[in-house]
């Protein structure tokens, strides 16, 4: 149900998602006949170089140096960073702030100009989705300098998995995500933290995973290796931390992979305009949302609409999917810009 309604209900920015068709949540390389790697094809967003806004960057100094020297890899951490802006907007859809609008940290968007609790978020998530999108792309084998050791002792089928890409990811995002110079503020010290917590993000929820070698399928040898998790999960575990972030001051003491921050949110209701959000919808059996804490007083539409979707479907022999066509209700609210009218629905 959750994937039904994400096209109507998540606000996402136009990216290239170039991982969505490429081993995503294994980050396993995929083989063909007589168990030899079979290379992805390089998607062609990672041949063509970076953008003219990443290569001229003013933002970060790093990001200009990367792109002349590795742009794959700098595309790749950005369309990670690009990603999870996405997650995190949908994670957040029916939250009052919803990280909708939070950009990317590659522009040097406003919100990391202050030390919000929101801004935390938004550093330790691009710091962390920075160093995904480049350890799957090494997975993928994509990038030159991070190429997965793919061969174990003479036989190419023992692959022994990409933890030397997920290293590197790290390592990628702290070269090209943090600014260089002596931390000599107290928001820098905070930026620095909350980077540094999205890339122990990464390493907290990393996944083991482990493959079998002998006769027949026998594990007499065994060869494990460490993961990414999806970005899903990563997203939902800094979201989390964001819930219990931490205010900071000169004599705090706070671990490594807490978020913190400097000073109060904004109010959301006073700081921008909510006219036109989706605020909740429903169908016969889900509901989400709650109109009257994210409209601010204003109010709320409901539409109601009429669909037709795939359903009871089932695999005929052989190769076969068949699907029966269903009608589906659902109501979606949206929050008005002005006070209530006679015709709104109210509760």
């Amino acid at each position: 149900m959750r994937a039904l309604f994400l096209d109507f209900y998540f606000r996402s920015t136009a990216l290239s998602t170039f991982f969505i068709l490429c081993s995503l949540a294994t980050n396993e390389i995929p083989r063909g006949g007589g168990g030899k790697i079979v290379q992805p094809p390089k998607p062609n967003i990672l041949k063509q170089g970076c953008p003219s806004d990443l290569l001229h960057s003013r933002a970060l100094r790093a990001i200009q140096l990367a792109c002349r020297s590795h742009p794959s890899t700098v595309i790749s951490a950005f369309e990670g960073v690009q990603e999870g802006l996405q997650n995190c907007a949908n994670r957040l859809r029916f939250q009052q702030w919803d990280c909708s609008e939070a950009g990317n940290i590659m522009h040097d968007p406003p919100l990391l100009r202050q030390g919000f609790r929101e801004s935390s978020l938004i550093w330790a998530l691009s710091s962390a989705s920075a160093a995904w999108g480049v350890a799957t792309a090494c997975a993928q084998g994509w990038i030159d300098d991070c190429a997965c050791n793919n061969h174990m002792g003479q036989n190419e089928y023992e692959f022994g998995g990409c933890t030397h890409g997920v290293q590197h990811g790290i390592t990628a995002s702290r070269k090209l995500l943090t600014k260089v110079g002596a931390v000599n503020s107290l928001l820098r010290k905070v930026e620095k933290h909350n980077l540094k917590a999205g890339r122990l993000a990464i390493k907290k929820t990393l996944i083991s995973s482990c493959k079998c070698h002998g006769v027949s399928g026998s594990c007499q040898q065994k060869t494990c290796w460490k993961r990414t998790a999806t970005l899903e999960h990563i997203t939902d575990y800094l979201v989390e931390k964001y819930a219990r972030a931490k205010l900071y001051t000169d004599d705090s003491v706070v671990k490594t992979t807490d978020l913190i921050y400097l000073e109060a949110s904004p109010d959301v209701c006073k700081s921008k305009s909510v006219a036109g959000r989706v605020c909740a919808w429903r169908n016969e059996t889900h509901t989400q949302g709650d109109c009257d804490r994210l409209c601010c007083g204003n109010g709320f539409s409901i539409r109601h609409e009429v669909v037709r979707v795939k359903c009871d479907c089932e695999f005929v022999w052989c190769c076969n999917l068949v699907c029966k066509d269903c009608i589906q209700h659902r109501w979606i609210s949206t929050c008005n810009g002005t006070p209530p009218k006679s015709l709104i629905f109210k509760k």
